[in-house]
């Protein structure tokens, strides 16, 4: 059984169109979206327990006072050139 829709414009009137499938991907690529509703994520217990655990594991404030001294430490470039010209 073929599926019909009708379709209103000012050159046809009221008359029922066909639904293929290029109008029900058409109908979902350029569906109308309310940028001003709220999205409301409604989660099980367990879903909002593995939320917030990936949430604190991606957003943790990561302390690693021994890999700052090596990046950061004063480096003297010229210091084994300065050796070998004193000696």
């Amino acid at each position: 059984m073929k599926e019909y829709k009708l379709v209103e414009t000012s050159e046809t009137g009221n008359l029922p169109a066909v639904v293929n499938m290029w109008s029900k991907i058409k109908s979902l690529l350029f569906k109308e979206i309310d940028w001003n509703k709220p999205i409301v994520l409604e989660l099980t217990a367990h879903e909002e327990k593995v939320l917030t655990e990936v949430h604190d594991f991606l957003f943790q404030e990561v302390k690693f006072p021994e890999l700052h001294d090596f990046f950061f430490k004063e480096i003297n470039i010229f210091a084994k050139f300065k050796k070998n010209k004193e000696n």
